[in-house]
């Protein structure tokens, strides 16, 4: 017969015997813990209250925690560090409750269980009768310390170091909960590498859950200390520094500087943007997402760890932890299978490695409820540091929620390029935005050109920041740019009379903003490559090189990026690039000199590059719709009268001889208008381009081509600055009739 198996013997260290104590301790610690509240219900409950006051409650969590210790296999409560702790705890709050008391209090019983029951009396009495009130509270508040950092496995050297180091103003402490209880282990498998030994993962990295960083928080911040900012004001005083020559001495053969005309300008205010809308982000979801990553991973070989999960607007990106000796590049030839594991939406996974600035791989997905950013949001953070930027450019928000602002003076000139719908021509006027909300018109001056017949940037036709009305006709866009270049120049020789290096330099020594910049916005560069490639080429390519000390910058956008619209001349002298979604892997290379635009999900989500950027960073953009650049417009326009909007002349005439042959002054060859033009110029005692323009309704070329021809002729004096030209004749007989009399005389 076979022989039966012994019956193990019940023991103290038996499973059963310990669920049993287990079960025991945690009803005690249950009873223990409850009876200050419930003390009136049961003899037993008075008669623990009266011992233990209400430190009952944390003798009872004491308890409760042992009882876990027995009952359960997680290593979270089997700390005998932590024991001691709650122990030493318990006992300082019994102590400090009856420290409090009166000698009558500490003989009377209901006065005991409102404090430290009769244990804490007993130690009260104790510690006071050897070191007395002063010494007694000093050894429990020590205490307290010393047990605080043994529960939550802090150590004192590190809360001594809070304690001293000092909060710098402006600067934010973080001291969040999760660090004070990193003693709590995390209940789970021991992470091992393939031959079964232990990843070399760092234990604070693999021991939690992975953070998560909202998107949202800072805008919320933002809210409660933006003020808005009403009126910009220049300075006009006659003042020059000590130290720096009067500049009216030093210029002589070129033209006085120009002094602001809007000295008391009013910034559109921030209302007329509309308000952005925050779907709730659900945590549980990130954290399933992340467990989905780790397995995948780990079915392919790969032990890594999700430590951080930040929540962008529009993408989520995981920080994974991997054990040294496993290859970047593994994980990233496992986009298309984490894409598939992850059932992403739009099968876009995006592996980055490493995140820039730490030892963490970045897979990123799109986010399942996104949040577009909002113009609104945007200009409240850029106007609380708008003194910091000379050209703001609002970018958007980047993969973890932070506000991501340029100075296009630093870039200095910048590429938009991505395929059709991506969000091109929203991020063009999100950036013109920016300026309009911050800038002046005597600060910034705009030359536009748009090849769809003015579609997109026909709306900025009328405010004063233009030097000219839209560019629509591709064959003047080269005259336009040669003028840019003589205007550049000039600058340069005005720099060199006051003896400074750059247009900053220039208007602090003149004490007003004399020079303002200008910045050049091609909406369609292809289209302008077609018609005039050589020629354009050439002229962007000095312009870049060259332009920036004076204040000339460049933003040039395309939908076809390729090697025959974007040279390698132009690429090499414009390190600012913004890269949207793209078809291909060699699209991406030509904007960025990398992969990656074409993994991007559309509708504003971009890649942006630039000097001090070498790796591009994820950013979604800013989102401006059609009714907030024309509430942003009109509030410009409303500033201004259509009679004070003065274009700049000579770009006009520089435009026009290009386009037509130069008129030689004689009345055969004269614009057939030219009689109508004069009786409106001698009846109003008025001339400018744009008045005969608003007159004689007709386009803005033509009525600069006018005003040359009645300066030609005689009838009006030359351009004065900012002031109206002076009207030289009383009736229109004087140029009409004496031009007849000089032609028969001639016959």
């Amino acid at each position: 017969m076979p022989r039966r198996k012994k019956k193990e013997p019940i023991t103290i260290k038996s499973s059963e015997i310990k669920i049993l104590i287990g079960i025991a301790l945690f009803l005690l610690g249950l009873t223990i813990g409850l009876s200050p509240f419930i003390r009136q219900q049961s003899p037993l409950f008075d008669t623990i209250t009266l011992q233990l006051g209400y430190s009952a409650i944390s003798w009872g969590i004491l308890l409760i925690y042992i009882s876990f210790f027995l009952l359960t296999k997680s290593k979270r409560f089997k700390s005998v560090r932590q024991v001691g702790g709650l122990l030493l705890f318990s006992a300082c709050l019994s102590t400090l409750l009856s420290f409090w008391q009166t000698a009558e209090q500490l003989n009377s019983s209901d006065a005991l269980r409102g404090a430290g029951g009769e244990l804490g009396k007993m130690m009260h009495l104790a510690l006071n009768s050897t070191f007395g009130n002063l010494l007694e509270i000093i050894i429990v508040l020590v205490f307290l310390v010393i047990a605080f950092s043994l529960i939550t496995g802090t150590t004192l050297e590190q809360i001594l170091e809070f304690v001293e180091t000092p909060v710098r103003d402006g600067e934010k402490k973080k001291f969040s909960f999760a660090n004070l209880f990193g003693g709590f282990k995390i209940e789970g498998e021991e992470a091992r590498n393939i031959d079964g030994s232990k990843m070399n993962i760092p234990n604070s990295e693999m021991d939690k859950e992975p953070e998560i960083r909202m998107y949202g928080e800072d805008s919320k911040k933002d809210d409660e200390i933006y003020v808005e900012p009403q009126i910009k004001t220049q300075q006009q005083e006659d003042v020059f520094p000590d130290d720096v020559p009067n500049p009216q001495t030093k210029i002589d053969e070129l033209a006085e500087p120009q002094r602001p005309r809007f000295t008391n300008w009013i910034f559109p205010n921030i209302d007329v943007l509309q308000e952005g809308e925050v779907q709730k982000q659900d945590e549980k979801l990130y954290r399933a997402k992340a467990t989905v990553i780790e397995t995948t991973l780990k079915n392919f070989g790969i032990p890594a760890k999700v430590v951080e999960i930040a929540v962008g607007p529009t993408v989520l990106r995981f920080s994974l932890a991997i054990t040294v000796g496993i290859k970047v590049s593994r994980i990233k030839n496992l986009s298309n299978d984490l894409a598939l594991a992850l059932a992403s939406q739009s099968s876009c996974v995006r592996v980055e490695a490493p995140i820039p600035g730490t030892s963490f791989v970045g897979v990123e997905i799109p986010n399942p409820t996104p949040n577009y950013v909002y113009t609104r949001d945007m200009i409240k953070k850029l106007r609380q540091e708008a003194e910091k930027y000379e050209l703001p450019l609002i970018l958007g928000k980047d993969i973890t929620g932070k506000t991501t602002i340029r100075d296009l003076n630093k870039i200095p000139h910048l590429l938009v390029a991505g395929a059709t719908g991506t969000g091109k021509s929203v991020a063009i006027n999100s950036l013109i935005t920016g300026l309009l909300m911050t800038k002046t018109p005597d600060e910034v001056k705009f030359i536009m050109i748009d090849p769809k017949m003015g579609v997109e940037m026909a709306a900025y036709n009328g405010i004063p920041h233009l030097l000219n009305p839209v560019i629509t006709d591709m064959e003047l866009v080269v005259n336009a740019l040669q003028w840019t270049i003589d205007e550049m120049m000039r600058r340069y020789r005005q720099l060199k009379q006051v003896h400074v290096k750059k247009l900053t330099e220039y208007n602090k020594a003149l004490g007003y903003t004399a020079m303002p910049y200008i910045v050049v916005v091609i909406d369609e560069m292809a289209d302008l490559m077609l018609t005039s490639g050589v020629d354009v080429e050439a002229k962007i390519q000095r312009l870049a090189q060259m332009g920036r000390a004076v204040g000339v910058h460049l933003i040039l956008a395309t939908q076809r990026p390729t090697v025959n619209v974007i040279t390698g001349l132009i690429k090499a002298n414009v390190p600012g690039r913004m890269a949207f979604a793209v078809a291909t892997a060699m699209d991406s290379r030509v904007i960025l000199d990398d992969t990656g635009a074409e993994t991007l999900l559309g509708n504003g989500d971009m890649l942006f590059k630039d000097q001090s950027t070498p790796k591009a960073i994820r950013i979604q953009g800013t989102y401006t719709s059609t009714e907030d650049s024309e509430n942003v417009i009109n509030a410009v326009k409303e500033q201004v009268n259509e009679e004070d909007i003065e274009y700049s002349e000579d770009l006009a005439q520089a435009i026009e001889r290009g386009g037509i042959a130069a008129t030689s002054g004689g009345s055969s060859d004269r614009d057939p208008d030219f009689p109508v033009a004069l009786e409106i110029v001698i009846n109003n005692q008025k001339a400018s381009s744009s008045f005969l323009q608003r007159k004689m309704k007709i386009g803005y070329n033509k009525a600069a081509r006018l005003i040359d021809e009645l300066y030609d002729a005689g009838a009006i004096g030359p351009q004065d600055g900012s002031k109206p030209r002076q009207v030289l004749v009383s009736s229109s007989n004087q140029i009409l009739h004496n031009e007849d009399s000089s032609d028969g005389f001639d016959e």
